[in-house]
């Protein structure tokens, strides 16, 4: 997660004290009285930045180059093609406490939040993240086969692996149109990180992820707070397993208040970061240490207690299965043309 960079101003930070005033003593009388003015002013220029948006904090900055870009501008990108949505700068809460994921154990059936791991998202704090776009749609079958026949990609043996290479979902070379908008599935963290690189973009951090799909107002789903159905997303609404993914946006009513698609069900996603227990979580019970990356999402694979916004789940970078894919998030330069690069609907 992010951190926060301070400068400490010491004794010994080469201040050089200013000479004895001359000025009269009415202007100091002044200058003491114009203080509180000051600070006041000061202080509502800095509120006038903080926008609330429901339980959230939306913070403006309008010195960002990209501060008119409204939520869920969309565009395509110029390397890959994807369509991509606009997560403003700005405050969101990430994570969970317990009396909400108890909550959300209870809607599901269960009878304590430890039956789904609800532990592993605590606390609930609050985080900044800077604008950037995120792709609408799970990467596609579509979109891979571009990325391969572009850079002559070939599965690898991952370190730890076993003899045997794991393949994606699609490897070529033919492509049938029912197979095209289905997502790409039984990727590597690796081979995902390959192809970000390739179109010059990234995994998405925890907290991109986490923002694009909730927004600020806390919800539990990307929908809302409702319990999840079918209508929703291409997820298991008991412990039994759905038969595979669906083409990707088959479930329009599960979008994220940016317009992100499938953040709930279809296939689990990459993102770049260790599974590490966050700061001041209360029950740090897990397996850490540089050794499991987090998906997010859930699949249509596993179970209801999945699709939660703050739930987190993790692979070792050699694992995937036939339920796991990515999609990218992008930070546009200072000069990019959005509206050049925009999807007319």
């Amino acid at each position: 997660m992010g951190k926060t960079a301070c400068r400490n101003m010491g004794t010994n930070s080469g201040f050089i004290p200013a000479k004895k005033s001359m000025r009269p003593p009415g202007n100091c009388v002044i200058q003491r009285c114009m203080r509180p003015f000051l600070i006041v002013c000061l202080l509502g220029s800095f509120m006038a930045l903080v926008v609330e948006a429901g339980d959230g904090t939306e913070t403006l900055d309008h010195r960002s180059p990209h501060a008119k870009i409204p939520a869920g501008f969309t565009i395509r990108h110029p390397k890959d093609g994807a369509e991509m949505v606009w997560v403003p700068p700005g405050w969101f809460r990430m994570g969970i406490n317990a009396d909400t994921a108890q909550k959300q154990a209870e809607q599901l059936g269960y009878k304590d939040y430890h039956e789904i791991a609800a532990q592993e998202s605590f606390p609930e704090h609050l985080v900044y993240v800077e604008g950037f776009y995120m792709d609408k749609y799970e990467v596609t079958i579509e979109l891979w086969k571009k990325f391969v026949e572009t850079t002559k990609w070939k599965p690898k043996k991952e370190p730890g692996q076993s003899d045997s290479v794991m393949n994606p979902t699609w490897i070529g070379p033919d492509l049938k149109p029912e197979q095209a908008k289905l997502p790409i599935a039984q990727v590597t963290w690796r081979a995902a990180q390959e192809y970000a690189n390739w179109a010059g973009k990234q995994l998405p951090t925890e907290a991109m992820w986490e923002k694009a799909a909730r927004g600020t107002d806390g919800r539990w789903y990307p929908w809302g707070n409702e319990k999840p159905s079918r209508e929703y997303g291409v997820i298991a609404v008991t412990d039994q397993s759905l038969t595979g993914p669906e083409p990707v946006g088959s479930c329009p009513k599960g979008a994220s208040p940016y317009g992100c698609m499938d953040m709930a069900g279809n296939v689990y996603e990459w993102t770049n970061e260790w599974v590490e227990p966050y700061p001041n979580n209360p029950e740090p019970v897990g397996e850490w240490g540089h050794r499991y990356v987090v998906l997010r999402g859930g699949s249509f694979y596993h179970g209801r207690h999945s699709y939660r916004c703050a739930k987190r789940f993790g692979f070792e970078i050699n694992e995937t299965y036939y339920h796991v894919g990515f999609r990218t998030a992008w930070s546009p330069p200072a000069d990019f043309d959005h509206q050049k690069h925009a999807v007319k609907h």
